[in-house]
């Protein structure tokens, strides 16, 4: 929205403040407003339908984005404005837009309750460490899904035999394989002009962007991902990335992170600094779409009660207040292969569903290990059909997410990461195993057991 060198001006110019104290501010702030809104957690209520709180976390991450701004830790510079500068960002932000290409293309909306569209549903395995040997039957198995509209990659992380490193040369190489093996996962599934969300993932720097931005590579029709640091934070490497999206007309995302128990507090603080930083990155990255992901401080998982509700609230607070294109990680702690990740599954989708929610895809095992396949996301896409066409109520939609909950919560402590893909799946014909479908099946009938109405 604004002319970037303005933005570069004020990361240059604009009052110093040393990190710390911005820390230290943040939890303060934050804190002060959680009790000024009267912000409040219920464990037992993770799908919100609190619109009186949902107005006042928005309220309050506005509030916050003008008393901290955006810092520039790599010049200790702080990116200020003003609300009305706010308040303009997020009303030409993009509300509609056609990702993909041909017959391939999907609609990404801003999101409101009520508004007759599902979410776009986007599947991969963000963050996932894979082989050069698993990566493009690993993504086939992705692509051939047909409730899937969107993309994303996992992140090749040996290049030739040698390990892929930040700011290295091969950082370049494994950025432009990745996008050439998707592809080729696309071509060989018959969708080639989906859309590739977040083009890049095997880099951690602006050097994969810059590398990819070539329609030979990440296409006009595809995005790449801006980070927000946490909390509230950018840096020189996250511009860069800004930069090269003002010039290379893809579509671009941010990724805001907050961490539930950092120094926004826990999950009030988070939800005022996820609103915060999703205010702040329209107006700093001037982006299409923002991935959000709540992180706790212990188990990582989106699928905690905490990380869920934080969710919940802040889509919620924007479909109300500034409709934006949200697209929520669901990343769990349980890997393919087993019962619990198609329950953590089922309750992140009935949740994201019914908070005016898009998704940014599972992130099996939190993305440590590569025990990943298309068919957890099938279930996901499945289950967010299915709330959308029932008409879940939030109270509906809040009694399954707890006992869904209560099926998956002791693997936070003892986690079952399942298997690799190579053993849930038959890499040559891109087919699950019988005893991955047997799983599916018997966790697919229970869910229906429940009281979610799977399509037929």
């Amino acid at each position: 929205m604004f002319n970037f060198y303005e933005i570069l001006r004020r990361a240059e110019e604009g009052p110093y403040m040393k990190e710390n104290d911005f820390d230290m501010k943040l939890f303060k702030t934050a804190t002060n407003l959680g009790k000024e809104y009267s912000l409040k957690f219920d464990r037992d209520v993770i799908v919100t339908a609190d619109d009186k709180m949902a107005d006042a976390v928005f309220e309050g991450g506005m509030r916050l984005a003008i008393e901290m701004g955006m810092l520039s830790v790599s010049t200790l510079r702080l990116i200020q404005f003003n609300e009305a500068e706010l308040r303009l960002a997020l009303k030409v932000a993009p509300k509609e837009m056609l990702l993909g290409a041909g017959k391939d293309a999907r609609t990404m909306r801003a999101r409101t309750f009520g508004n007759g569209h599902p979410m776009t549903v986007c599947g991969g395995c963000p963050g996932t460490p894979l082989s050069e040997d698993e990566f493009l039957p690993v993504m086939m198995s992705y692509a051939k899904e047909p409730l899937i509209d969107i993309i994303i990659s996992g992140s090749l992380t040996r290049i030739e035999g040698m390990d892929v490193r930040t700011n290295g040369p091969l950082e370049i190489r494994a950025s432009r394989q990745e996008m050439l093996w998707v592809r080729e996962a696309l071509e060989r599934a018959g969708r080639p002009g989906m859309h590739i969300y977040a083009s890049g993932e095997s880099s951690a720097t602006e050097l994969g962007t810059l590398a990819i931005a070539n329609e030979h590579y990440m296409r006009t029709t595809d995005s790449h991902m801006i980070p927000v640091l946490s909390e509230l934070k950018t840096d020189n490497a996250r511009l860069s990335r800004v930069m090269t999206g003002y010039e290379y007309p893809a579509f671009t995302t941010s990724l805001v992170n907050p961490i539930i128990g950092g120094f926004a507090g826990g999950p009030t603080g988070a939800a005022l600094a996820l609103a915060a930083g999703i205010i702040l990155a329209t107006a700093a990255y001037a982006v299409d779409m923002h991935c959000l992901h709540p992180i706790h401080n212990k188990y990582i998982s989106v699928s905690t009660k905490e990380a869920m509700w934080v969710d919940s609230i802040v889509g919620r607070a924007f479909a109300r207040n500034a409709p934006l294109a949200l697209l929520a990680d669901a990343w769990t702690t349980a890997g393919a292969g087993t019962a619990a990740i198609l329950y953590e599954t089922a309750a992140l989708a009935i949740a994201q569903e019914s908070s005016a929610l898009n998704t940014d895809s599972l992130g099996a095992t939190n993305g440590v290990y590569p025990n990943c396949s298309g068919l957890e996301a099938r279930f996901f896409a499945e289950c967010v059909h299915a709330a959308f066409n029932q008409k879940l109520s939030p109270g509906q939609a809040n009694s399954l997410v707890l006992q869904l909950f209560d099926k998956y919560k002791d693997g936070f402590e003892n986690p079952d990461y399942g298997l690799p893909f190579s053993q849930v799946y038959d890499p040559r014909k891109i087919v699950p195993t019988q005893t991955w479908l047997d799983i599916y099946h018997r966790v697919k009938d229970e869910v229906a057991g429940m009281g979610l109405n799977f399509i037929t």
